[in-house]
């Protein structure tokens, strides 16, 4: 290393001579070129990575100074895919329950989930939407799903619905097959189960439950959910089926609560 930095020394300083002095005479410059020409070569190879990394070196700051500019752009690409995914997915729970309200044939009032209570003993949620939207008491609240509850508190701009889980609550249902009436009811579990059902006529688990139409609340047809277990009772008239909701009550969002209900 040590004869690459003489050798380059001594023809930094040749060349300096050549173009310094005036009285060199042009065949002796020629000469005296030739004969460093070798070591322009080894200069230039010294010299030239040199030069690169002075070049990085530059970028490398400039770059240091333009990081925290990035790193703001960065933080604000970021919290704009994360809304445009909310918009997104609010846009298709949107579709979803308009979808439903065609099939249904039924109208309502759009309203989004602002508070739940879904503790051990008390199934309710909150919505943003009261009396002065045209909500009123036992109004029928659907998701895209199925069946939420129903209205029981109503204030100018927020009301109360009690879900169909909830244990004081009871829905008129049927057996879509069979066509064989029950009660739903909530349970101290957050599930509901299907009461009253005739003990000779045959249930199985997967058959679908809807609403029945009667308690002039919930319109017939609704869906409610699926038999998932028959509970078979020994003495009695009647026996009792556990349903798996159709709608997803640690999901919900947007709901509708159907004028006229």
């Amino acid at each position: 290393m040590r004869r690459i930095v003489i050798v380059a020394v001594v023809a930094l300083s040749l060349i300096a001579i050549l173009s310094l002095s005036a009285s060199v005479s042009s065949s002796l410059k020629i000469s005296i070129v030739e004969l460093i020409s070798p070591l322009q070569g080894i200069v230039h190879r010294v010299f030239l990575p040199l030069g690169s990394l002075v070049n990085n070196i530059g970028r490398i700051i400039q770059a240091a100074g333009d990081n925290p500019i990035l790193e703001e752009r960065a933080v604000s690409l970021g919290r704009e895919v994360v809304r445009l995914r909310e918009v997104g997915k609010e846009n298709q729970a949107l579709r979803s329950l308009l979808k439903y309200e065609r099939e249904e044939s039924c109208s309502g009032i759009v309203a989004r989930v602002i508070g739940r209570d879904l503790s051990h003993w008390n199934q309710s949620i909150l919505i943003n939407k009261g009396g002065a939207d045209g909500v009123v008491k036992e109004a029928a609240v659907i998701s895209a799903q199925g069946v939420v509850g129903k209205i029981i508190e109503v204030a100018p701009h927020l009301s109360r619905v009690l879900l169909i889980i909830d244990r004081t609550s009871g829905v008129g249902g049927i057996i879509q097959g069979s066509r064989q009436t029950g009660i739903v009811e909530g349970t101290t579990g957050g599930g509901c189960v299907i009461k009253y059902l005739p003990r000779r006529i045959p249930v199985s688990p997967g058959e679908v439950v809807i609403t029945s139409g009667l308690g002039q609340v919930y319109p017939p047809g609704l869906l409610i959910g699926t038999v998932s277990i028959v509970y078979e009772e020994e003495f009695g008239l009647y026996k009792s089926a556990e349903l798996i909701p159709a709608a997803q009550f640690n999901q919900l969002e947007l709901v509708m609560v159907l004028e006229g209900s």
